[in-house]
């Protein structure tokens, strides 16, 4: 059985080519969800790279091979990067661990290719560099859905069905891409052969479910940040102002029925708007990641974190004195210091203030108390020495 091999190489980049184009409108409509544009300019290059495959005819098929197998990679990898960039890892060095593959393996692709003319070796070569670039998608889909789950509330009662199509696609791409590796005849690809003739059908498989899986993918996004802003703050994931509000006044009413007290603390990150504008706003929005997390991992499952404006945080400890909001005080300040904040590999110190307020029975007040947070936090400013303070009232 043979199968018309320039035919499936054609069908393949045509039909990448309309793909690509689904995967730009996504784009344009979702610009504020990242990595979507990276995904679509590496898809655009795997099209490109389909194409040179099919103009073997018309340009030098050595030439043409390795120029196209290494676009085909080099998309691979944008994508890559592009999928670490929404799944929240950009510090991943998994796609500079990619290029430094792909940067070894296209040396040996023109060794085989110009000095040592090696069907058989350039299969070898890379079938295994595609299988790795599969695997490390596989990884930073797993370890995205996980940081993900842990980090966003919503997203955990997503099914992300997006992102299980992206990995058993993958999956079996790896599987089926070695297995026919050890079947093909060392032909060219423009040569009928079965195997080759099947990678190219399972190639036109995948270039169609990807654009959907994608699109799915950010479907599930925009319907998790519609959940999500009408309870969380969209950049570090607590609580917003609104949320914090109707949970404080149940708070305040059980602290009441039981006479018990309610601490406020009323935090404030004092260098957040130098770092905005030295460093941009991406770096705002990491530091404020960062020290959300930070503060989040010092409370109880009972404390209620949220940010209240664009550096301002809230931390609620009902049944919590004085003492006690002095201690998670020291927590916070303790975990600040040891615990690196770092842009651009450079370390930079989150200078923050706090003001703790803590009130009981007749004076369970929210809107008094936060008003009071306010008012303690701007005297805490003014006679600010460069080190966090702690006012109890």
């Amino acid at each position: 059985m043979e199968l018309h091999t320039p035919t499936l190489v054609l069908v393949t980049g045509l039909v990448t080519l309309v793909a690509s184009i689904a995967l730009f409108i996504n784009w344009i409509a979702n610009r504020h969800v990242p990595g979507l544009l990276k995904i679509a300019i590496g898809y655009v290059l795997n099209a490109v790279g389909l194409t040179l495959l099919s103009q073997q005819e018309y340009l030098h098929p050595a030439l043409a091979v390795v120029m196209a197998n290494g676009t085909v990679l080099f998309g691979r990898i944008l994508i890559i990067l592009g999928l670490a960039e929404y799944w929240k890892q950009e510090d991943s060095k998994l796609p500079g661990i990619n290029l430094f593959v792909l940067a070894s393996w296209l040396l040996g692709y023109i060794y085989f290719t110009f000095i040592n003319d090696s069907m058989s070796s350039r299969i070898a070569l890379y079938t295994p560099v595609s299988v790795f670039i599969n695997l490390c998608a596989i990884y930073i889909l797993f370890n995205g859905i996980r940081i993900e789950r842990g980090l966003r509330p919503v997203m955990s009662a997503t099914a992300h069905y997006g992102a299980y199509l992206l990995i058993v696609m993958m999956v079996l791409n790896s599987l089926g891409e070695t297995t026919l590796a050890f079947m093909r005849d060392s032909a060219s690809l423009m040569e009928p052969d079965l195997a080759t003739g099947l990678l190219f059908l399972g190639i036109v498989l995948s270039v169609m479910i990807f654009p959907f899986a994608i699109i799915i993918m950010t479907m599930e996004e925009l319907s998790v940040e519609h959940e999500e802003n009408a309870i969380y703050d969209p950049i570090t994931t607590i609580l917003n102002k609104r949320t914090f509000l109707e949970v404080g006044q149940r708070i305040m009413g059980v602290a009441l029925r039981y006479s018990k007290p309610v601490s406020l603390l009323t935090i404030e990150v004092i260098n957040m708007q130098q770092i905005v504008e030295k460093h941009g706003h991406q770096a705002g929005n990491k530091l404020l990641r960062h020290f959300s997390l930070l503060a989040n991992d010092r409370r109880r499952n009972e404390d209620v974190l949220a940010r209240t404006s664009f550096k301002d945080f809230r931390l609620m400890l009902p049944g919590v004195a004085q003492d006690g909001a002095q201690v998670v005080v020291e927590k916070i300040s303790k975990a600040n210091k040891e615990s690196d904040f770092e842009i651009d590999g450079k370390v930079i110190e989150i200078d923050f203030l706090v003001s703790a307020i803590t009130r009981k029975e007749e004076e369970l007040n929210l809107q008094q108390m936060l008003q009071d947070g306010e008012l303690e936090l701007a005297k805490l400013k003014s006679a600010h020495t460069g080190q966090p303070i702690l006012s109890l009232l």
